[in-house]
């Protein structure tokens, strides 16, 4: 190996041996490096010595001395490890949000064996913070959402998809009293608005269906072939519409107009992925057109904006913004 290469690798040997304690002369780190590479020598160990001691980047500032009564070199700090360097306040506060954002999501029960490690993470944080450091805790609030039903039923769908088992789920409809027995094979998971759903072969409608967690009353592996995915690409499954809702699976070019007030949020937080600007002015406001497929999700999200945009295509889209809009208002007008 050529002794311009690795200077990592020769300062962890390096650090190995003086961490141990001790005097190590030059002759002994070489031969200790000569294990990982054969091709060093005192200049380049000199060099990788002055690295540990200077170098900006590394960060190490390792307390290096040589001795000239035991002729060898050592740790003036015998506490000291390149392994046991000090956090600064940036590393800090990016491991800190990292672990609170972590938390966030612990109520699901996959995360469950990493709240231990988490919780570790944010003991060694505050361990390290100075005392003038606030703790990201105390200022940045996360949205809280009420735990979606069905979150109990994570583990074994996870299992069953990597393990290729088949299900049988006890499914009840919104609208409906009762619930129906259904075995599907899952292929993906979706969260979706803090729910999740099973995307799964439907072997009784021999199709692909998409179930809210929320909605499955019981769900038990059986022992029965499992059917392999060969009908979609689970990665683009859904990337069509906005939810998880296909209808007819038709794609429209979708073309809404915003004011320039409410146009400023959608340029920075898009409703879709196909999200084209085709006019943007300050007066006259934003035009923007999607290539997805219509369905209830995109029809809430336009009613959500209200006044502040318009369907200007398609017209069927346009008409049935403009019928719900009048059922509404009508309800109001009743009052």
């Amino acid at each position: 190996m050529s002794h311009n290469k690795q200077p990592i690798a020769r300062i962890r040997v390096i650090n190995e041996c003086l961490s141990g304690g001790g005097f190590w002369s030059k002759k002994q780190l070489i031969n200790e490096i000569s294990k990982i590479d054969l091709d060093i020598s005192d200049r380049t160990l000199d060099n990788d010595i002055n690295l540990m001691r200077n170098c900006a980047q590394l960060k190490y500032i390792a307390p290096i001395k040589y001795c000239k009564t035991n002729k060898g070199y050592y740790y003036t700090d015998h506490n000291y490890s390149i392994d046991k360097l000090p956090l600064n306040q940036t590393d800090i506060k990016a491991l800190e949000l990292a672990a609170t954002t972590l938390k966030q999501y612990q109520y699901i029960p996959i995360m469950k064996e990493f709240t231990a490690t988490i919780d570790k993470i944010i003991r060694v944080v505050n361990r390290a913070k100075q005392s003038n450091h606030e703790s990201i805790l105390d200022f940045i609030e996360f949205e809280k959402t009420p735990v979606a039903q069905g979150l109990e039923f994570i583990d074994i769908i996870i299992n069953a998809i990597q393990k290729k088992v088949a299900l049988n789920i006890s499914y009840q409809k919104f609208g409906h009293e009762v619930s129906n027995s259904q075995i599907i094979h899952p292929y993906s998971l979706k969260e979706y608005r803090n729910r999740w759903y099973i995307v799964a072969f439907n072997e009784t409608k021999g199709d692909i269906r998409t179930y809210g967690l929320d909605r499955i009353k019981l769900l038990i592996e059986i022992d029965a072939p499992y059917i392999n995915n060969k009908f979609i690409d689970t990665k683009e499954y859904l990337s069509n519409c906005i939810g998880i809702n296909l209808m007819d699976k038709k794609i429209d070019a979708v073309q809404l107009h915003f004011t320039s007030k409410e146009g400023n949020y959608i340029k920075t937080q898009p409703l879709h992925r196909s999200q084209v600007i085709l006019e943007d002015s300050s007066d006259s406001g934003l035009i923007l057109e999607y290539k997805l497929i219509i369905n209830y999700e995109l029809i809430g999200i336009i009613l959500s904006y209200g006044s502040h945009v318009k369907v200007i295509k398609p017209k069927f889209l346009a008409d049935k913004i403009a019928e719900i809009s009048k059922r509404t208002r009508e309800q109001y007008l009743l009052h």
